[in-house]
C-alpha cells in the first residue's frame, strides 16, 4: 500500500512538472511573438512613405455635402437631403433621408444628431439606423452629442435663448433658459462624454468692448445642490481674458474642457464643478484651424512678418504643456489628429507626420480630398471627396505625386 501511494505521488509530480514546463514554453512563445509584433509596429511607425496606391474606390450617395464628422468605425456625411455613415471600407453602415435647408450636425462614438439651423427639425441617431425625429420649440442654432447619446440643442427664442438636452429616444432630460440681456448671445455649446455636464460660451458688449462669458452646468447629483445646475461662471474682466472672443468650446475628456479664443486657449478642469482658474495658453498670430483628440490639442497658426506669411502647428497635451511646434511650408485647410498622426490636407495634397517624429507622407493625391481618416493606424487611409470613397495604401516605393 505504501509503495502504491509513493508511486502515485511520484506520477502526479511528473505530470505537474510537465504542465508547468508547457506553461513556461507557451508564455515564452507569447512573449517572443509580442516582441516581434512590437518591433514590426515600431519599424512600421517610423517609415517614411514616398508613394501610394488607390486599392479601392466607390461612389457614395449625396453629391452636395454640407459636412463630415468622425463617427465610430468611420465617418458621417450629412447634406440637405440626408445623412449616412460610411465605414473604413466605404460601405454604408446606415443612412437616413430628410429635407433640411441648413443642416448642422455632431457625433460622438456611435451616436449622432442633425438639426435644421433656423428650423425646428431635429434627428437623433442611435448608430444602427434608428432615428427619433423631434420638433423643437424654437429655431435650432447648434447641436452637441455625448458618448451616451444625450444631445444638447442650442435654440434661439428671440429675447431668450434655450438649451435643451434630449435623451436618444427624444424625451427631454434638462432645459436651460438664458436671457440675452443678462448673459449675452450664445456662440457655442459642449456636452461631456457622460451627458451630465454642459458648457456655453457667450459674447456680449460692455462700453463698446467685446466681452466673453462662460457658464458651466452639472445635471448630475452634485448639480442638484445648485440653482438650475449652474456650477460655475467665468467672464471678461481686467484680469480675465479682456477683449478676447472665445467662440468655441469642447470637452477633451469627460472632465477636461478646452475653450478656444482668438488670443489664447483656456483649459478648465470640471470633475464636478468648474475649476476656479484655468490653464491659459497664449499665442501670437492667427489661429486658422484647431484639432483635438483625447490626448492632444493642435492649433494651426498663421504668422505675418514683413509681408511674409508662415504657418505652423502648435501641439499641446491636455494639461496645457507644449509637445512640439512644427513649421509648415504651406497652408492646409484640413487638419485632424488621429492617435500619434497629425493629418493635414488640401484639395489634392496630403501631409501626415508623427508627433515628435518624422514625416509619414507628404505629396499630392490624384483624387479630390474633402476628408481623410486613418483605417489601420499605419499606412491605410480613407480619402473622401463629396461623392467618392477611395482607400489609400501608402508605399515605400515610388515618389509622391
Amino acid at each position: 500500500m505504501d509503495e502504491d501511494k509513493q508511486v502515485t505521488r511520484e506520477y502526479t509530480g511528473e505530470a505537474k512538472d510537465r504542465r508547468i514546463l508547457w506553461a513556461i514554453l507557451a508564455l515564452a512563445v507569447i512573449f517572443l511573438v509580442g516582441i516581434g509584433i512590437w518591433q514590426w509596429n515600431r519599424r512600421s511607425d517610423t517609415t517614411t512613405y514616398t508613394g501610394y496606391d488607390i486599392i479601392k474606390s466607390k461612389q457614395l450617395s449625396f453629391s452636395s455635402i454640407y459636412g463630415m464628422i468622425p463617427i465610430k468605425d468611420g465617418v458621417m456625411r450629412y447634406a440637405r437631403d440626408g445623412v449616412e455613415a460610411v465605414n473604413a471600407e466605404g460601405e454604408t453602415m446606415w443612412n437616413v433621408a430628410y429635407n433640411m435647408a441648413n443642416p448642422v450636425a455632431d457625433a460622438k462614438g456611435k451616436y449622432a444628431a442633425v438639426g435644421d439651423a433656423g428650423g425646428v427639425s431635429l434627428y437623433l441617431l442611435d448608430g444602427t439606423g434608428k432615428v427619433n425625429n423631434v420638433t423643437t420649440d424654437h429655431p435650432i442654432v447648434k447641436v452637441a452629442v455625448s458618448a451616451n447619446g444625450e444631445t444638447a440643442v442650442l435654440m434661439n427664442g428671440g429675447v431668450d435663448n434655450y438649451v435643451v438636452i434630449y435623451h436618444i429616444d427624444g424625451t427631454r432630460a434638462s432645459e436651460i433658459n438664458s436671457v440675452s440681456t443678462v448673459n449675452g448671445f450664445p456662440l457655442d455649446i459642449a456636452i461631456s462624454e457622460n451627458g451630465a455636464k454642459l458648457v456655453i460660451s457667450y459674447v456680449y458688449f460692455e462700453e463698446d468692448n467685446i466681452r466673453s462669458r462662460l457658464t458651466f452646468f452639472n445635471f448630475g447629483d452634485v448639480g442638484k445642490s445648485y440653482i438650475d445646475g449652474l456650477v460655475g461662471k467665468a467672464e471678461s474682466s481686467e484680469t480675465a481674458f479682456p477683449d478676447n472672443l472665445y467662440a468655441d468650446v469642447e470637452f477633451l475628456t469627460n472632465d477636461r474642457i478646452a475653450v478656444f479664443g482668438d488670443k489664447s486657449l483656456l483649459l478648465y478642469e470640471m470633475e464636478e464643478i468648474q475649476s476656479i482658474k484655468p490653464v491659459e495658453i497664449t499665442y501670437t498670430g492667427n489661429v486658422r484651424r484647431f484639432a483635438t483628440s483625447g490626448k492632444y490639442i493642435g492649433l494651426l497658426t498663421e504668422q505675418q512678418e514683413g509681408g511674409h506669411i508662415s504657418y505652423a502647428v502648435l501641439l499641446y497635451d491636455t494639461a496645457g504643456k507644449q509637445v512640439e511646434r512644427r513649421a509648415l511650408d504651406s497652408y492646409y485647410g484640413g487638419f485632424r489628429i488621429e492617435g500619434n498622426d497629425i493629418i493635414l490636407y488640401n484639395d489634392i495634397s496630403l501631409y501626415i507626420y508623427r508627433v515628435k517624429g518624422n514625416d509619414k507622407y507628404k505629396g499630392g493625391i490624384s483624387k479630390a480630398i474633402a476628408y481623410v481618416y486613418a483605417i489601420d493606424g499605419r499606412n491605410h487611409f480613407a480619402i473622401i471627396s463629396d461623392n467618392q470613397y477611395n482607400k489609400l495604401k501608402l508605399l515605400t516605393g515610388g515618389t509622391a505625386k
